[in-house]
């Protein structure tokens, strides 16, 4: 054959690729695949068995198009395999033929090149259409992989274990995989992404064994998406490493990003670039980039700063100059931002768990145009009168102004599926089905567990949610199976029923260590020990409800009315309201002196975090009006005691007769901003139950002061713990710890902010809470989803990145355990498509034998007529018995659980509409 003249500065020059070839071929996608592999600079190779030929010629499946090949698959070593940055397997008869052995003992050689090509992580594994069944004789190197295949070979693919996803092309680490030959170019374009950000990655290694850790930075383009890996003494010291997750640009003609090392500060070692570890907002922490390039920082004295620095600045485009490449901004809080972009400058769109990195670097300059909302990283030089500020990457969040990724209608749909088949992975491997005695609370960053022998039952509780959550957005059954099994393990394992006081009670754990399992009667946690407090028992119910929701077992809400009477009898404040946070464990009081600061106290998890956790998803599954009087009853109290006109932020602990409590523990004065938000985001959903005025009002309030005081108005994302009093003479709260954002708080805002837009009666308001609810998934979704590993991260630095020490570089622990990534996801879900977009909504259940037969199917509790049901299908048929106003479905009896799938379609106009 002969070779196609090759791109020689294509983004693939010295790259080599290997296609498996037989006959009956697909002529448009293999000469598709030869000519535009070859436009990006690569070589290839087509390989078959040659049979001790020379070389051998093949025709196609429809025009019969002869096709020769001399490349040997059988002489392929070791060495020459990983040689090559990929192996296709093409569409077509090509595997089916290549697969045949004369020797029903061997696999055939192309089966055993692909085996070996499995074992090696440097080649890319592209596989489309039918090009799976080479993989049947080796179904182990796809068990448990997500993986796309023509519709003809979904059962071979399930039969070989793998994940099937329902998608155009899959990527799954090493592993491509595409629909069909139609789809070649989408194929092609995803290879090509993907090894031409391995070259850089390959680049950069080759610079730093060359150089040592010399390798220079000032013309270094850290990605907005880089992984911060810090080290770090007790009190500070130490240097942070930037492990960059995706390619950008720094030397012209090559995608490459150096090794970066910088001065950790001398705080607590939080990892941030510059300032002291307790970062402040006044310079101290990773420094505010908060000013235009020739603007005095925030500290007041640019000039005496007399250093560089790395920052990042959120903002919409004003104005952008291609022949000078000076880009203007205006931050969210109307500030002037000015960055000059060089030839290093990287670009990417915003991408979702499982995507692949699309580069817009190439696409800058039509990019930039006025009004559109992306981050700009880079390096502030220290200037006469400020600094000037040059870009190093941007991460644009759509493909046009006004566009956002996370706002098509699958995005968090498939990003809870991902963070379910992380979880999944993680702490069960491929068995099937799950086994939770080995469940493990700590998960590392890479999914690894730990040799950490405690199983917390909240935690358990936290991953069945989000497994149950999962199934109802996507109707996998392997994520409901889990979600089954760790409620079963729940109430085997972690429930105690006390029959003499009728109620149940949960522990906090057990300590499993081979056949033995220890009961942990009380909380093992500093601020709980040898107490039982009430957040432990709301959370345990957590996925207990949830699963309830979708299964309607009559088990497990008999264990939910348990746990009901037993904060009724035992935590509940019959005097003044409200719930105890804390009871003993002999006794059961809340008022006995062994709790010491927890002594007689009421808090927000206490009092509010009922309705969040179960109350409101219990409501849902049951209907009863008794669960609106607890719901109301709570916020009533919350509306009464939280509210203080001397700050922006609610009080959040109280004595027993409510008088506020600011001396205890860590707390002291201080706001957890994220609580703030949460208050607000629940209020509106009470308020769709039962309306009153004074919900609307305190939610909106605390809605339009929040993004002030508790948030970063110059590089996006809310803040954590900082103090209830503003300084004298005015200005932001001061931070208390650091300056980092952790992920539940970010999920917090988003929920907030939409459910403000899709309910509030102005328009006005409903687009300003829109912005925010916008700024805050941007944030999250550009910063804290693991690309590499899975999974989210647990808090990043105020510039975005990861925060990776301690037990915040942890996928598992006390409270990340999959519950609050994945209710954002599910119910970002709800509030973008029923209330924000108007776009309808699928919903599946499972409701057992033994359910109540009439099932609820509201997603939420939304106002009333926020939507309605327009279709049922009960295991797949058309199914007409049901209430379209009331979102119920009347089921038919049945020996057999039953799938259900409940469409619903919005329809009144309340607030903020698209």
């Amino acid at each position: 054959m002969t070779e196609l003249i090759r791109r020689a500065d294509g983004r693939l020059a010295g790259r080599a690729i290997a296609i498996l070839m037989e006959g009956d071929y697909v002529e448009p996608e293999l000469h598709y695949y030869e000519r535009r592999f070859a436009e990006e600079g690569a070589k290839v190779e087509f390989l078959t068995r040659l049979w001790g030929q020379e070389r051998l010629t093949f025709t196609g499946h429809e025009y019969r198009l002869p096709f020769t090949v001399d490349g040997d698959l059988e002489s392929v070593d070791d060495e020459r395999l990983r040689g090559y940055d990929a192996l296709i397997v093409p569409s077509g008869m090509v595997s089916d033929r290549l697969r045949y052995t004369a020797d029903v003992a061997e696999p055939a050689p192309a089966v055993r090149l692909l085996r070996r090509a499995f074992s090696e992580p440097s080649v890319l594994k592209g596989i489309i259409c039918h090009g799976m069944w080479l993989v049947s004789p080796i179904p182990e190197v796809v068990r448990g992989r997500r993986v796309t295949c023509h519709n003809n070979l979904l059962g071979d693919v399930r039969n070989m274990g793998a994940v099937y996803t329902d998608q155009d092309v899959v990527v799954d680490g090493d592993l491509v995989t595409a629909r069909a030959a139609d789809r070649c170019h989408l194929f092609a374009r995803t290879l090509i992404d993907l090894i031409a950000a391995r070259a850089d990655r390959g680049l950069r290694r080759s610079l730093r064994e060359e150089h040592g850790a010399q390798v220079p930075i000032a013309a270094a383009a850290i990605p907005a998406t880089a992984t911060a890996v810090v080290t770090a003494t007790a009190n500070g010291g130490g240097s942070v490493a930037v492990r960059v997750a995706n390619p950008a640009r720094s030397i012209p003609g090559e995608r490459y990003v150096p090794e970066a090392r910088g001065t950790n500060g001398n705080g607590n070692g939080n990892g941030s670039e510059n300032g002291n570890g307790n970062g402040n907002g006044n310079g101290n922490g990773s420094h505010n980039g908060e000013a235009s390039p020739r603007e005095t920082p925030a500290n007041g004295d640019g000039a005496a700063l007399g250093f560089s620095f790395s920052d990042l600045v959120a903002g919409y485009v004003t104005g952008y100059d291609p022949a000078t490449r000076v880009l203007d901004l205006r931050t969210s809080d109307d500030r002037p931002v000015r960055a000059t972009l060089t030839d290093t400058t990287s670009a990417q769109f915003l991408r979702n768990l499982g995507d692949p990195y699309v580069d817009a670097t190439g696409h800058v300059d039509e990019l930039l145009t006025p009004g559109r909302h992306l981050y700009v990283y880079g390096v502030f030089y220290a200037e006469s009168g400020g600094h000037a500020m040059q870009a190093t990457a941007l991460v644009f969040l759509g493909r046009g102004v006004g566009d956002y990724n996370f706002e098509e209608a699958s995005w968090w749909q498939r990003q809870l599926a991902e963070l379910a088949r992380f979880y999944r992975r993680a702490q069960f491997g491929e068995t099937r089905p799950v086994n939770f005695d080995d469940y493990r609370t700590v998960i590392r960053l890479g999914g690894d567990k730990s040799d950490h022998h405690v199983q917390e039952t909240d935690t358990i509780s936290r991953l069945v949610y989000g497994m149950s959550s999962a199934y109802m957005l996507t109707g996998d059954e392997d994520f409901l199976g889990v979600a089954e099994q760790g409620s079963q393990y729940l109430r085997d394992h972690m429930r105690f029923v006390d029959r003499d006081n009728d109620v149940v009670y949960w522990y906090h754990g057990v300590d499993v260590r081979g056949d033995t399992e220890r009961k942990l009667f009380t909380s093992e946690f500093g601020d709980d020990y040898d107490a039982i407090p009430a957040y432990e028992q709301i959370y345990a119910l957590v996925g207990l409800t949830q699963t309830y929701r979708v299964t309607g077992d009559p088990r497990i809400a008999a264990d939910i009315e348990g746990t009901l009477r037993l904060l009724r009898t035992f935590f509940r404040d019959p005097e003044r309201g409200g719930y105890f946070s804390h009871i003993d464990p002999i006794l059961l009081s809340p008022h006995h002196e062994s709790l010491g600061a927890n002594r007689s106290r009421k808090n927000w998890n206490s009092v509010g975090d009922h309705a969040p956790a179960y109350l409101f998803n219990l409501l849902l599954a049951t209907g009863e009006q008794r669960h609106v009087d607890m719901l109301e009853e709570c916020f009533d109290l919350i509306v009464e005691h939280f509210p203080d006109q001397g700050s922006p932020f609610v009080q959040e602990r109280f004595h027993a007769d409510w008088s506020p409590d600011r001396g205890w523990g860590w707390q002291q004065d201080r706001a957890v901003v994220g609580h703030n938000l949460k208050i607000a985001w629940n209020l509106m959903r009470m308020n769709a139950v039962r309306p009153k005025q004074s919900y609307v009002d305190l939610a909106e309030r605390l809605g339009a002061s929040m993004p002030e005081f508790g948030s970063d108005q110059r590089r996006g994302g809310w803040y954590d713990l900082v103090d209830r009093g503003l300084p004298d003479g005015g200005g932001k709260p001061r931070f208390v710890w650091h300056d980092r954002k952790a992920w539940w708080q970010q999920e917090q805002a988003i929920l907030a902010y939409l459910i403000l837009a899709g309910e509030t009666g102005s328009p006005d308001l409903g687009e300003r809470f829109l912005k925010q609810a916008r700024e805050a998934a941007s944030f999250y979704n550009a910063f804290f989803l693991d690309h590499d590993e899975g999974g989210v991260y647990f808090n990043v630095l105020a510039a975005g990145t990861p925060y990776l020490l301690g037990t915040e570089r942890l996928k598992g622990s006390h409270s990340m355990s999959m519950y609050h990534a994945a209710e954002l996801c599910y119910l970002a879900t709800v509030y973008t498509r029923l209330l924000v977009s108007r776009e309808p909504l699928t919903l599946w259940f499972k409701p057992r034998p033994d359910a109540d037969r009439v099932l609820r199917v509201a997603p939420d509790a939304l106002p009333p007529g926020a939507a309605r049901l327009h279709w049922v299908e009960v295991d797949g048929k058309p199914h007409a018995a049901f209430d379209a106003a009331n979102l119920t479905v009347q089921l038919p009896a049945s020996a057999d659980s039953l799938t259900v799938k409940a469409h619903l379609v919005p329809l009144s106009r309340r607030g903020t509409v698209r």
